[in-house]
């Protein structure tokens, strides 16, 4: 019953208007534009390490569309789920013009059971997406699956532990915490959110509940929510212990930046940015990859 509220409220999110930023967020210059961007370009580096030429591939999470446009033309075969419809029209109209043909645009939950066959595909690709998912293992389970055997999964991610998040008072001990008493679900850096949103609220007597959300301090970066349902918390660790519960191998973790809060513009802390990200690549610095701004897992079946 849970996931189902949950699965509603969480197509009713994707469905709002202002979802359609994703058509055009890849575009800009700002701190979303490059992480996204970066992310991306990440994740076709490794694709086209295969060395398949033709490739059959599923993406679940497809939002505007845009690393669907790059896979296409190259020509190979993709199918993509989303839980939107207004992004299902976006890609779609993104990919239009392309020669190649050999792709399909879906509104389905990836919550449900893929309507694939065992062994279909080449590639999975989940980008951005398992925060929203209500059953994790089983969507795990699923790209398992419907993948071939020695195929491989692509999955990045935003990170929770991500370093700017650090620089913060409240969004630390937000984090700390979050992380020590294996919290399920982010809250805001309010520490009327810490307080009365996560397993702390069991320790409050409704008067003091009532102080905590009439205090000034305790609300600073409150963020009301008007959706029934919170996004997962999803940093490395989590996501390698998900799938190999599921039952693939990790062959390789990676990780893309900023590790700032900057844009395309701030030319210093971009430049200090890639140079952190450059580091990540010596044995001595790797630990830097757990909280660079997004995180790539690759699984094989």
């Amino acid at each position: 019953m849970k996931n189902n509220i949950e699965q509603k409220e969480i197509k009713r999110w994707w469905e709002a208007k202002r979802q359609l930023r994703w058509d055009n967020i890849y575009k800009g210059k700002n701190y979303a534009a490059l992480k996204l961007n970066n992310r991306m370009n990440k994740i076709l580096f490794y694709f086209n390490q295969l060395e398949k030429k033709k490739i059959n591939i599923l993406e679940l999470g497809f939002g505007g569309g845009h690393l669907a446009y790059n896979l296409i033309k190259k020509g190979h075969t993709y199918k993509g789920i989303d839980v939107s419809s207004n992004l299902v029209r976006a890609a779609k109209s993104r990919c239009k013009n392309l020669r190649n043909r050999n792709f399909s645009f879906l509104c389905k939950s990836i919550d449900k059971k893929l309507k694939f066959p065992n062994n279909h595909f080449d590639v999975v690709i989940v980008c951005g997406v398992m925060q929203y998912a209500t059953k994790p293992l089983f969507t795990f389970k699923e790209i398992l699956r419907v993948l071939k055997k020695d195929s491989i999964f692509i999955c990045a991610q935003s990170n929770f532990i991500v370093l700017r998040n650090f620089f913060n008072f409240r969004s630390l001990i937000n984090r700390v915490y979050c992380l020590f008493a294996n919290e399920e679900y982010e809250v805001s850096n309010s520490f009327r959110s810490l307080l009365l949103e996560t397993k702390l609220k069991r320790n409050f007597k409704q008067s003091l509940k009532k102080k905590i959300i009439e205090s000034k301090f305790c609300n600073k970066y409150f963020i009301k929510v008007n959706f029934k349902f919170k996004k997962r918390i999803i940093f490395p660790k989590k996501i390698i212990s998900l799938g190999k519960k599921a039952g693939f191998n990790v062959t390789k973790i990676d990780s893309s930046g900023p590790f700032f809060n900057i844009g395309y513009k701030n030319k210093l802390a971009l430049f200090v940015s890639k140079v952190l990200q450059s580091m990540t690549n010596i044995f001595f610095f790797s630990f830097l990859k757990k909280v660079n701004n997004s995180f790539i897992i690759i699984f094989k079946k």
